[in-house]
């Protein structure tokens, strides 16, 4: 199997730096670093790296609202936020742009890992730092959904991170069953991509950070 293809952009040298060595001791494999936005545009679509490790805080770098220009770039390339801005308005704006996965760089090196490659395989994936953050901020009364018990049990399972096989294994169930179930949980929360699915979760209180 080829190792994963990473591109690691950030403003700070050392930060870069850093990230790039700590991936390559893991096995993975960084293709580029970039420093700006147009450095940025230029190597994903010369690179069309399996994940683009971006802070989109930062002047200078990508902003949330021009994600989708780089998706477009490179439609296979899958988008990890890594940042110090764990508000719950700069989380959901950046997984509605497109984000795939969205952490903190006070993680440690093993939830950093995992999250790149549960990114690379295009499952949504955040550290608990943001999952407490974004609900600690939440102080919007609870929303009634029409979720079952079962579907609000594989949305959680879904928010931490899990595969269809690691859910079907959780709950003993065929992997069948789990993507019937998340087809009917699209369809409820009448959104058409499994993309939205957490962020309308967050949003409608249906998840709960993992402690």
């Amino acid at each position: 199997m080829s190792p994963i293809r990473v591109l690691v952009a950030d403003a700070n040298l050392l930060i870069r730096k850093g990230l790039s060595v700590l991936l390559e001791q893991q096995g993975l494999e960084v293709v580029a670093e970039a420093e700006s936005e147009a450095e940025l545009m230029q190597l994903v679509q010369q690179h069309q790296p399996n994940v683009v490790l971006l802070d989109c805080n930062q002047p200078g770098l990508l902003e949330v609202s021009k994600m989708r220009s780089l998706t477009a770039l490179s439609p296979n390339t899958h988008l990890l936020i890594i940042t110090d801005d764990c508000s719950k308005e700069t989380v959901l704006g950046a997984l509605e742009a497109g984000a795939t996965g969205y952490v903190l760089k006070l993680c440690g090196e093993q939830e950093i890992l995992y999250a790149v490659q549960a990114t690379a395989r295009g499952e949504r994936s955040m550290c608990s730092h943001v999952l407490e953050s974004v609900f600690a901020k939440n102080d919007t009364p609870q929303v009634l959904h029409p979720l079952s018990a079962r579907e609000t049990e594989i949305i959680q399972l879904i928010a931490e991170g899990k595969s269809t096989m690691e859910i079907a294994d959780t709950l003993f169930l065929s992997h069948h069953t789990i993507n019937s179930h998340r087809k009917n949980i699209l369809r409820k929360l009448q959104i058409k991509s499994p993309a939205e699915m957490i962020v309308k979760a967050l949003d409608l209180g249906i998840i709960k950070p993992s402690r």
